[in-house]
């Protein structure tokens, strides 16, 4: 694994790094944020944080990225927007190490898991936290979601325990497919859903990624980014204003919370993505 750096090379090494660091507009809160910023450190890259904490930061947010959304990358006059859209870019700017297989059968696996991370498990793991941490009245309202949202977490963990086959990362080595899991692994096994004995592999994969210099690192800014949080009056991800897509949406419903989603949108306490108005990469 490539070490950290605090310059724009890589010392000793023939492959030169960038010299103008990238700029990656973040919420470390964010576990799409998490997977771009593991994948800078395992690149090695040398990069500056603009960290969105703060609701008033929304401004200087929309300047970068119209749709208001983190993680964003700027790269002197090139701006990428959406986790996938960004990893993509890094692996193509920073081949070394692969993040993704070279191998088109495995490429497509890679891509697959990744693609479930970023909308099956990111839903479970945002429908739990806003049920456990933002909107526990919610819960009190909705006996059944919670237990009806652990036993989905539990067959989605069998799911991945699967997946694994008796290697030790997603793939044969480490691959985004991990990169985009373990931010959401992490932040389920936070909110008191942890993964079960029966799922003996997943658990082994989880201790051995989660000791990775890279994840440590990451992990350490998230937990420091949700205790900042927790006392902060203007939080960039606020309670009484939450961005819902994809199967966000689908699984409130199936748990039951369609009408109070609905009362939700209407009193504006619910939002969703804008249409975009630019390509997802934008040059300026």
């Amino acid at each position: 694994m490539a070490p950290f750096h605090s310059t724009g090379y890589d010392v000793g090494s023939t492959d030169r790094r960038t010299i103008v660091p990238l700029r990656l507009y973040a919420n470390s809160v964010s576990p799409f944020v998490r997977k771009v910023r593991i994948t800078l450190y395992e690149k090695g890259v040398d990069f500056e944080t603009v960290e969105i904490e703060r609701g008033s930061q929304r401004d200087d947010l929309l300047r970068i990225n119209p749709r208001g959304e983190v993680p964003a990358l700027e790269d002197d006059a090139t701006i990428v927007t959406g986790s996938a859209s960004i990893c993509d870019y890094l692996e193509d700017k920073f081949p070394r190490p692969p993040l993704l297989p070279s191998s088109p059968q495995e490429r497509a696996r890679c891509r697959s898991l990744e693609h479930i991370a970023d909308s099956h498990t990111d839903a479970l793991q945002f429908l739990l936290f806003l049920l456990a941490v933002r909107r526990p009245d919610l819960r009190e309202d909705h006996p059944d979601a919670l237990p009806a949202l652990s036993r989905q977490v539990a067959r989605h963990y069998l799911l991945l325990d699967r997946a694994l086959a008796g290697r030790d990362y997603f793939l044969h080595n480490l691959s985004r497919a991990d990169v985009a899991l373990v931010p959401h692994l992490t932040s389920l096994e936070y909110l008191a859903q942890p993964v079960p004995d029966g799922c003996a592999r997943l658990r082994s994969w989880l201790v051995r990624i989660t000791l990775r210099p890279s994840v440590r690192r990451d992990a350490e800014q998230a937990l420091a980014a949700l205790e900042k949080t927790a006392a902060n009056p203007d939080p960039f991800f606020r309670s009484d204003r939450i961005h819902w897509r994809g199967e966000r949406v689908e699984w409130a419903v199936r748990l039951g919370l369609g009408a109070w989603l609905v009362r939700e949108v209407e009193a504006g306490r619910a939002y969703f993505s804008p249409p975009p108005d630019d390509p997802p990469a934008t040059v300026r």
